[in-house]
């Protein structure tokens, strides 16, 4: 051997707690990131809801913008022409009228939020170039024109848009102003570029940071807003939902067949009923348990669930009893289909020892030419229901066992 063997210690380097500068930089890019659209948010449901949302907030904005724009143009015309003012100034203002005008009209037939906040950003940014014209035209900026440029920034918060679309604004409106004001050179005194620069850099930064601000409490209102019509769904579903099958519940077709009969009566389709019921209930309870009870009942509505269309609903109306809403053809077809089904369900047949879950239907059908009545439709039903089971051959549970071997089905009750 060369030596004995020396042991080596491998330390690792804690974890540094960041720099105020690096956490000062990071809160910063958080806050960038949530005011930079008003309507990005890190769940895609949650995004697709604020678009929807802000939709009609953002056209009601920019028809605000552009009517307080129309406003201050009249405005100016009525200042121009009881100065004795003629010439450009008046031809300016009134095309920037009647852009306002043509503005508040398009915004009520956009449905695009990006093209509603294309719509503000050309009118803001036409309105600051009408402004240079009329100050190239002049050779000055007077304090009607300096005002102007104030009111520019001023009125861009009446939008609901994020940092991205007024930073559009910001920048177009600057590039255009500086570059053009330094274009000419001597045409304007140096003391009053100045005084531009300072206003525009001011009124620029001050509409940013309420923009900014207001985004952030917009976005909190939102998903707010959203959480709670998410609670109220779901408080829905569970107060018209059966807990123990998943079908809907009697409180659901009370408050919903109205509207239900109302659609199929303006497609010209017929509400169907069918009630269901199923045989010896309470026996299969006594004999093999509550459980195997259950276990029917949860069989039978998700071979409802899985067959009806999305036009259509199983309501459990209590204990053992349900009933099917249907509009559209072969129905009575699709009742029977589910009931075979769950007649040679290999796993009722194997928990109650071969007996076999046989159930007895109503029918009831009304007109596509007139609007169903549930009342009525129930009525029908019930009695079909009531003929089915008086007509029915009485058989013991042991002689439908036997039967079941023999793969035979129930006779359906109906009633036209």
């Amino acid at each position: 051997m060369n030596g004995p063997l020396k042991s080596t210690r491998i330390f690792e380097a804690p974890n540094e707690p960041p720099t105020r500068l690096m956490s000062f930089w990071q809160r910063s890019l958080g806050f960038l990131s949530n005011v930079w659209t008003s309507t990005g948010f890190n769940e895609s449901s949650l995004s697709r809801y604020a678009e929807r949302t802000m939709l009609t907030e953002t056209r009601n904005g920019i028809t605000a913008m552009a009517l307080l724009s129309l406003l201050i143009q009249i405005a100016a015309i009525a200042l121009y022409h009881k100065l004795g003012v003629q010439g450009g100034f008046l031809y300016t203002y009134a095309l920037l009228a009647l852009l306002s005008v043509h503005v508040i009209v398009s915004v009520r037939f956009v449905n695009d939020l990006s093209a509603l906040y294309l719509l503000g950003i050309v009118l803001l940014v036409i309105t600051g170039v009408a402004i240079m014209s009329i100050a190239h035209r002049t050779g000055s900026l007077n304090a009607t024109l300096m005002s102007s440029i104030v009111f520019l920034f001023m009125v861009m918060p009446l939008v609901p848009w994020g940092l991205r679309e007024a930073g559009v604004v910001v920048g177009l409106t600057y590039i255009a102003f500086t570059f053009s004001f330094l274009s000419v050179a001597g045409r304007f005194e140096a003391e009053t570029l100045w005084t531009v620069q300072f206003l525009i850099v001011a009124s620029a930064a001050t509409a940013m940071l309420t923009i900014a601000r207001n985004t952030v409490v917009r976005k909190g209102d939102i998903r707010a807003k959203f959480q709670l019509e998410d609670a109220h769904r779901e408080l829905q579903l569970i107060s018209t939902c059966d807990p123990l099958t998943g079908a809907r519940n009697r409180r659901f077709i009370e408050q919903n067949f109205d509207d239900y009969a109302r659609r199929c009566h303006d497609g010209q389709q017929a509400v169907q009923l069918a009630l269901l019921d199923i045989d010896d209930f309470k026996y299969f309870n006594d004999t093999f348990g509550h459980h195997h009870g259950d276990v029917i009942l949860k069989h039978l509505a998700q071979v409802f669930i899985d067959s009806l269309p999305g036009n259509s609903h199983l309501i459990r109306l209590g204990g053992d009893e349900f009933a099917v809403v249907y509009s559209g053809d072969g129905f009575e077809r699709l009742v029977k289909r589910c009931l075979d089904h769950l007649y040679t369900d290999p796993v009722l047949l194997q928990q109650s020892d071969g007996l076999p879950v046989t159930v007895a239907v109503g029918f009831a059908a009304g007109t596509s030419d007139q609007l169903a009545d549930l009342t009525e439709l129930y009525k029908n039903a019930d009695e079909a229901l009531y003929v089915a089971k008086s007509s029915r051959e009485k058989t013991t549970p042991e002689e439908r066992r036997l039967a079941a071997e023999l793969f035979s089905t129930s006779a359906l009750g109906v009633k036209a």
